[in-house]
This record gives C-alpha cells, structure tokens and sequence, in this order.
C-alpha cells in the first residue's frame, strides 16, 4: 500500500481526492492547518496532522518520520480579488510555504509530488480554447504565486530529482456525497446559486456584463471534482512512470457563461426547482483584473474530461446538503489514452435529470 501525504487535504478539492485515494487502497495523511479547510472534511480513515507549511521542522520532520511514496499539495490561499489587495500573503503561503514542503520531500526521501496549480497562471487568454504550451502572463498575485512554484518545481527537479506534476484546473464544481463546498465567504458561482434558490442569500451578484464575450459576462470552463480526484492519481502514476508531460490542464472543454448559470432551470422535481427560474440577480462593475474567458484545451494530454450536466452536494456548516441540480456525466480520458464513461449517481432517488442550460 502507497502512503501519500495530501497537504491541504481538509480543503474543498483536497477532501475530495483524500477520499478517492483512500477508496482506492492509498495510505493518507492530511497535513492542513485549518485556516481555510475543516476538520470535519477529513475523512476518518486518513490520519491528520494539524500543521502549518510554515512551521518547517515539523514539516521535515513528518515527511523523514512518515517516508512517504507521494505527495499531493493542495495547500494555498485561492481568492483572486483578495490576492489583490494582500499580496504578500499569497506569495509567502503559495510560495515560501510551499518551499518548505519541497525540502521536507527531498529531505524525506519522497519521489513525486503532484502540485495544484490553476489555469489563472495563463492571465488573459491569447486564444481559447488555452493549452498547456500557451504563454503565461499572469494578471493577479495568486496567478503568479501558482506559476511561481510551477517554476520551482522545474528546478527541484532538475537539482533534486523531485519528480512532479502540475495541474492547471480552471472551474471545480460538484461534490463526492460526503465532502463538498464549504468556503467562508463562498465565491464559488454554483455554490451560490443554489443558496440563492434556497433563500440563503437574496440574490445572485454578477460582476461584469460588458466582457468580450456572447452574453456580456465572464465564460467558465467547469470540472467536476470527483474526476479532479482522478486526474491527481493518475498523474502520481504517470511520473511515476516516467513518462508523460509533467504540466496538464484539468478542464472540459466547454464554457459555460456567469448569466447561463444564473438563468439555469431544472426539469427536477426538487424542491427548489421552481426558485431556480425566477432567481434574482444583480450587476457590479467586473472584478479587478478578471478574465473574460478561461476554458481548457484537452487535445493535448487530457487528464479528464466530463460533460456539463450536472448533481451537486455543497457542503454547508451544518452538514453534506444535497440537490439533484448538477447531475455529471463523465466522460474521462487516461493519460494512456483509454476512455470510460461513468455517471455520478444522484444522492437521491430521482431519475430526472436537471440542465445548466
């Protein structure tokens, strides 16, 4: 059995593929300090260790007691807007913390790390659909935070023989039926969404309607989570391998606009159908330095792909909150070439399906 070290593992995104590595026969450990993640999102069966990247000898320490085969880092601030107002915490987290954790690997002996980096290192796309190879001009400190370490990594590499891999997402959306969404204040646009049907806020915010774009407002490409999940185990294998690129994008290929996933309506008979078709909306100036459109080519080395339609689970404070809204199809793509298509089961007994459009 391989032990991994998923740093940031109480996380949104980090939860989920603590789960799937454990579902899949992985020995975990989470390190995560809780300043963003939740303890509660850690599954029972990983150990964890509350730490912070910051505190280096204890990092070392963990990484020489544990000797671990692999290491998914998932730990760094991720708030574009607030990036822009404090930079210097994004790039001593995402970075100089993140350099800590590469020391420990190399101190403990471990091979491989697969990086969570973000398709917001490319800043304003050239063309879309954005490949790997594409020119990277990021346009916010947490852009250049991700593509900072990106750059690290080559040398660790190079100077270490760290092995690695980047991850470039673009939108996570979904859940997995236990761990889901719950960030403290929630920026994700499905998420709210849904609080907007149920009546937890008064209305969805779109921010820009004056994008170069068909309807005006920013186009997002989503993946769901699960197969983000996926995409992590599968680039720990392929370096491990030594085959392979080292930097994937992890999108879809398709865009999907702020104003359509606002006007979504479901064909669900859930309960909060019906409030999906008369959501309120409103409009601010777009956000500083935001971009019009970010959606994945996967022509290249496709990690996963899947096709928008849609079950989502948000995780509230309160518990897994579950909604027939977003029921995923996906249709995932190895490294190696070999695709399968598999179906999200709805965490209810609906057979209905609900559209994003």
């Amino acid at each position: 059995m391989r032990k991994i070290l998923v740093a940031g593992g109480a996380g949104y995104i980090g939860s989920a593929c603590v789960e799937y590595l454990l579902d899949h026969d992985f020995e975990v450990v989470v390190l995560d300090a809780l300043i963003t993640g939740h303890e509660d999102a850690v599954d029972p069966r990983a150990k964890f260790v509350k730490c912070d990247l910051a505190d280096r000898d204890n990092v070392i320490a963990l990484c020489k007691k544990e000797r671990f085969d692999g290491i998914m880092h998932f730990a760094a601030f991720s708030l574009v807007g607030e990036s822009m107002t404090n930079p210097s915490k994004y790039f001593r987290n995402n970075v100089a913390n993140g350099i800590n954790l590469l020391d420990a690997a190399v101190e403990g002996g471990v091979k491989s790390i697969v990086f969570s980096s973000t398709a917001a290192t490319f800043g304003q796309p050239e063309q879309i659909p954005i490949r790997e190879f594409d020119r990277q001009v990021p346009i916010n400190p947490y852009g250049e935070s991700k593509l900072c370490f990106e750059k690290i990594l080559k040398w660790y590499n190079e100077i270490h023989g760290l092995k690695y891999a980047a991850l470039r997402y673009f939108n996570a959306a979904g859940a997995t039926g236990k761990y889901g969404e719950d960030h403290r204040p929630e920026t994700h646009l499905i998420p709210i969404i849904l609080q907007a049907a149920m009546g937890v806020r008064d209305k969805v915010m779109i921010f820009g309607d004056d994008y170069d774009t068909p309807d005006g407002t920013g186009v997002r490409d989503y993946i769901h989570v699960v197969d983000l999940a996926k995409g992590h185990v599968k680039a720990l294998k392929k370096i491990e391998d030594n085959s392979g690129l080292s930097i994937y994008n992890l999108g879809t290929g398709k865009g999907y606009s702020v104003l359509a996933a606002a006007k979504s309506h479901s064909i669900s008979p859930c309960s909060i159908s019906s409030s999906l078709n008369s959501l309120s909306k409103g409009f601010s100036p777009r956000l500083r330095n935001s971009i019009s459109s970010s959606v994945a080519s996967i022509s290249l080395h496709t990690l996963s792909r899947f096709s928008t339609v849609t079950s989502i689970n948000f995780f509230s404070g309160s518990g897994i909150i579950s909604h027939p809204l977003f029921y995923i199809r996906r249709s995932f793509t190895s490294l190696t070439g070999n695709k399968s298509n598999s179906v999200i089961p709805f965490t209810n007994s609906s057979n209905e399906l609900a559209h994003l459009l």
